[in-house]
């Protein structure tokens, strides 16, 4: 471990490709912070990405998830054998593949789950994949944990499958809540007089998401080739569930809800502990 870190000492050349956007920004200033001299690469910039790629130990692909992979191509082969290849997209498999193919460098394939308006990484969590070499997933792994990340090491497929979940179902969800909402013609405004502060925290969780670039969350929930199983999988719980309503069968009902609670466990106290908590701070604020 001494002679990793001795061999890793001195100060490291961070290049951002994509490094005009809002993560590369937010990217630049967290590796300039912590003594890091930053290149940056983008559409408009004098630098490059192939001499952004050949000039830097660390070499970040930030850029829309359908152009990653693309990217990769193009940069790839100008990577130095020495220095590490990472890219920051919320789908794993396929630009880690791309990475290990089209350079010869250490990969690492990461996913900063959190967006760019969040003033520190202190809390926030990072996945990372560990794909090629072990220096510099130290390196960067021992970085992030020093600015207070969590950190979650999993496989690209594992990643993948989560996130068909996390993201492209929930995502998924609240779209189509916005969308319902639309079609029944109920106002938005006049709704939240009507309900209890978890139907409001609900709805700021949807005005969130739909806040957002349109264009990143197609590419999450298109090119993503797990979220269509995932979203399937949503959609006949859901009319399995609308059938027993249209029937009537209350004791159905309350089989498919306790068969839901059972599967939850534990983590059912945990999440209504914590979620009166939010209640409670939703209602203060309110009350201002």
């Amino acid at each position: 471990m001494a002679e990793i870190k001795d061999e890793m000492s001195g100060k490291k050349v961070v290049g951002i490709i994509g490094g005009t956007g809002q993560m590369g920004i937010w990217f630049r200033k967290f590796f300039e912070e912590n003594g890091c001299k930053v290149l940056i690469a983008g559409r408009n910039t004098k630098l490059s990405h192939e001499e952004c790629a050949k000039k830097s130990d660390v070499v970040i692909v930030s850029v829309p998830i359908s152009a990653t992979v693309d990217i990769i191509q193009k940069i790839g082969p100008h990577v130095r054998k020495d220095a590490l290849l990472m890219d920051l997209t919320s789908i794993k498999e396929g630009p880690v593949k791309a990475m290990k193919r089209y350079s010869k460098s250490e990969v690492v394939g990461a996913h900063p789950v959190f967006g760019p308006s969040v003033s520190s990484i202190n809390g926030q969590t990072i996945v990372l994949c560990k794909v090629r070499g072990e220096k510099w997933f130290l390196w960067m792994n021992a970085l992030l944990i020093k600015n207070g990340a969590r950190i979650k090491i999993t496989t690209p497929k594992h990643h993948d499958q989560m996130m068909a979940v996390i993201q492209g179902v929930i995502h998924f969800s609240s779209i189509t809540i916005s969308h319902t909402l639309k079609e029944l013609g109920i106002d938005v405004k006049e709704s939240r007089e009507f309900s209890s502060p978890i139907y409001k925290l609900r709805l700021d969780m949807v005005g969130r998401i739909l806040n957002q670039d349109p264009k990143l969350y197609a590419d999450i929930e298109i090119l993503n080739p797990l979220a269509k199983n995932a979203i399937k999988a949503y959609l006949e719980t859901s009319k399995v569930l609308l059938k027993i309503i249209q029937k009537k069968d209350s004791k159905a009902f309350i089989r498919y809800f306790e068969e839901a609670a059972n599967y939850l466990g534990d983590f059912k106290k945990e999440a209504e502990e914590c979620s009166n908590y939010l209640i409670e701070k939703l209602v203060e604020r309110g009350a201002r």
